[in-house]
């Protein structure tokens, strides 16, 4: 049986320390997925952990000098993960509106940002996963991330973490 862990952060703001905390705390991943806002910690996120790190652009990000996309596909041990920032929408309509990008891209996952709060549940036969923010969450909760388990080519498990103090 192969197994294998994706992480899921999103904004992150600059806050390096944050995510050091939360590598420090998660399980070995295969690769981690930055739903946006300062996409570039991304880049040094792949440094810090050796693994892949997939970004999007967040609406704070869009000053930066990247090639990175608003929205992408991406493979991860056989099952397609759609990533958006989320911004792009508002309230219900964002909801609806992820859930029909999911359909589009024929994900088994759509994992998104920009609220700053944790949020995974399935809408229109989607599941939808927002990890809340790492560094500024708005949730009273110290700074959060997903764990995503996949075996054998299928989404088995999502688990939410708060970072200790």
């Amino acid at each position: 049986m192969s197994r294998l862990y994706v992480g899921i952060v999103s904004d992150s703001h600059g806050h390096f320390t944050a995510l050091e905390k939360m590598t420090e705390q998660a399980p070995d991943v295969a690769a981690w997925i930055h739903c946006g806002d300062y996409c570039e910690d991304g880049d040094d996120l792949a440094i810090y952990t050796g693994v892949p790190v997939y970004t999007v652009l967040g609406n704070n990000d869009f000053m930066t000098e990247t090639n990175t996309p608003e929205c992408r596909q991406i493979t991860i041990g056989g099952v397609h993960i759609t990533a958006i920032h989320g911004h792009q929408w508002y309230g219900r309509q964002r909801l609806e509106k992820l859930a029909a990008l999911g359909k589009q891209t024929e994900a088994a996952l759509v994992v998104f940002g920009h609220t700053h709060c944790r949020y995974y549940d399935t809408v229109e036969g989607i599941p939808l996963l927002n990890p809340g923010s790492i560094a500024l969450p708005r949730d009273g909760r110290q700074g959060t991330y997903a764990i995503c388990c996949i075996e054998n080519s299928v989404l088995t498990d999502v688990r939410m973490y708060e970072l200790t103090k």
